[in-house]
């Protein structure tokens, strides 16, 4: 691998020797592997002018899953993977090209190569949205899918979910993904809570796609991190807002107290004023976050120096 160098044909990466010849990758369907890829075109935008976006079908549980890559247009050597794990249930919520445009662009101008999972059974994929049931493994594939892409350093990673995305980050980091950091926005720590807080829309889809929490109680148990505090082992960052009304900031609070008394290491950020979306903080939260990445990264390239 040393000895080759990667060339984008047709809208898939083979190697080129040294000697001139193609080495055409052995067509297989392993989890992660990129069946299918295409240049989207952004809306322009202050950041989408410096980007560029590709629509991309993977493999997971042998299914056809649909993903995302957004990343800079010029650049010099391999970036950092950054992760991210989009709200919503099965085609609620889904990742459209006014997102890639905006929100994904500012964060792969900041120098990340951005990659995002719609979930099983969403936008064309196969399969079923379960909500953080198999459907995690979508998200832990596309590090594989990440592998495949010549410009991403593979050892520099980092997560960050919003919403129902946030529980998928959660459960990812209990995985040996190795990552450096994640982020959680507006994540949900208590399954069962968020059950009897929510309206009776939210109830009937989260009892198709998990269950009852008085009958599927290992379920619920599964999706809510305030159980297993103790098994999160990444430098982690939790932003919410007090006036959450999707989920409860409660829920969060007794999170971060869990992870206090466990000595973990982790950031809590409360804005006052903030709702689900963060709306009028956006700004900031944005710069927190790439703040947190990129001084978890710097931290984690000096750590072998200094042993």
């Amino acid at each position: 691998m040393e000895n080759n160098e990667f060339i984008l044909i047709d809208d898939s990466y083979c190697k080129k020797s040294l000697q001139g010849g193609l080495v055409v990758p052995e067509i297989n369907k392993e989890d992660g592997f990129i069946l299918h890829q295409e240049r989207i075109e952004l809306i322009p935008s202050y950041h989408s002018d410096h980007t560029e976006a590709f629509r991309l079908y993977y493999r997971s549980d042998g299914l056809k899953v649909v993903g995302f890559i957004v990343k800079p247009k010029e650049m010099t050597g391999k970036a950092p993977l950054l992760i991210y794990n989009r709200g919503g249930a099965e085609n609620r919520s889904l990742i459209e090209t006014r997102h890639l445009s905006t929100f994904f662009s500012f964060l792969a101008r900041k120098g990340y190569v951005v990659i995002a999972s719609q979930y099983r059974g969403n936008d064309g994929g196969e399969g079923y949205d379960r909500w953080g049931g198999d459907d995690i493994n979508d998200v832990l594939n596309l590090v594989n899918v990440a592998r495949q892409l010549p410009y991403v350093d593979i050892e520099r990673k980092v997560m960050l979910g919003q919403s129902r995305g946030g529980l998928m980050t959660y459960l990812a980091i209990r995985k040996p993904l190795d990552l450096r950091a994640a982020v959680i926005m507006s994540g949900p720590t208590d399954l069962v809570d968020l059950y009897h807080k929510r309206d009776k829309e939210m109830k009937k889809i989260l009892e198709r796609l998990v269950g009852k929490p008085n009958i599927d109680v290992d379920e619920y148990k599964l999706r809510s991190p305030i159980e297993w505090a103790d098994e999160i082992n990444v430098p982690l960052l939790i932003i919410h807002g007090r006036n959450d009304k999707m989920v409860p900031v409660e829920q969060v609070r007794e999170f971060v107290q869990n992870l206090k008394v466990l000595n973990k290491d982790y950031k809590y950020v409360e804005y006052p004023n903030g709702d689900h979306y963060l709306r009028d903080e956006w700004n900031e939260v944005r710069n927190e976050i790439i703040e947190f990445f990129n001084n978890n990264l710097e931290q984690s390239m000096r750590l072998p120096q200094e042993r």
